[in-house]
């Protein structure tokens, strides 16, 4: 019978050969998984024997990652801010640079009264943990698809925040701008889809064969939906308010330009930790 210590073994290797970025570690998440365990037991449990019906599971696992499956999906989990994601392939994997975003919000929102508004939410990975740190919120969490709404309620009642934020189907503001009285936000949250159609083709294989291309591609021109934000926004943001969107590779200069000087002040660019200009802070003018 096959214990841990061989199962582990025998996938770093695969998973080597196959390219995978942290082989080691994927393998533990794989068998963890399988086994409804945390990554410590796994580690620390070697010489425990897996049953026939496990390995035939993790071995299957595995074998998905090596085609390319990214591990969020096989799994159904991803870590935002210290929080656990259920995610789906309707849905954007949550990254580590888009916590830039709650950054932001956090350093500038003290423990007042606000409301945000969160645009293409997704998995509701910045409306959640915005909720769950800022107690006083409510949120607006706007998303064209409503699989990805489906999703993004799950997660906000997991956390426990479901009762303070609305769930709307919209295609960026639209929604709102149907109400009678369209909501004055504190704070508008988005990371759009900001890589044009003919950056798809050099995405990596697990991006671009497994992720929404909704939430991916802003369509031929990269900018078009941080462009739409920047023109749509104020109506939906009080005096004073602030605008933070994430941003792609070498934007910023751009999108500096798309901005109405009369509108816009850029707060802040925060960069990611390999240095790029990640993150665009924007206050309205009063």
């Amino acid at each position: 019978m096959e214990t841990i210590r061989r199962a582990l073994e025998w996938a770093r290797r695969r998973l080597e050969e196959a390219n995978v970025e942290e082989p080691r570690r994927t393998a533990g998440a794989l068998l963890a998984h399988v086994l409804q365990k945390d990554y410590l037991y796994v580690l620390t449990r070697p010489e425990e024997p897996l049953s026939e019906s496990a390995w035939a599971e993790f071995a299957r696992l595995v074998q998905r990652r090596v085609q390319g499956e990214p591990l969020p999906y096989i799994t159904g989990h991803q870590e935002f801010f210290g929080l656990d994601f259920l995610v789906t392939p309707d849905v954007l994997i949550p990254r580590p640079e888009t916590e830039l975003i709650v950054e932001a919000v956090l350093e500038r929102a003290g423990d007042s009264d606000v409301l945000l508004i969160d645009v293409g939410t997704g998995s509701g990975c910045l409306a959640v943990t915005l909720a769950v740190h800022l107690p006083r919120a409510r949120v607006l969490a706007l998303d064209l698809s409503e699989a990805a709404l489906a999703i993004a309620r799950r997660n906000a009642e997991r956390h426990g925040v479901r009762a303070r934020i609305e769930f709307l189907a919209s295609d960026l503001f639209s929604a709102l701008e149907a109400l009678p009285q369209p909501p004055k936000a504190d704070f508008i949250v988005a990371n759009p889809p900001y890589i044009s159609e003919a950056e798809l083709p050099t995405l990596p294989r697990e991006v671009r064969d497994y992720e929404p291309r909704l939430a991916l591609i802003a369509g031929p021109e990269a900018a078009s939906v941080q462009r739409r934000l920047f023109a749509e926004g104020p109506k939906f943001l009080k005096p004073g308010g602030y605008l933070i969107c994430e941003m792609g590779y070498g934007q910023y200069p751009s999108l500096c330009e798309a901005l109405d000087p009369t509108v816009w002040e850029v707060i802040e660019v925060k960069r990611d930790l390999q240095g790029i200009e990640r993150t665009l802070v924007l206050r309205r003018r009063a």
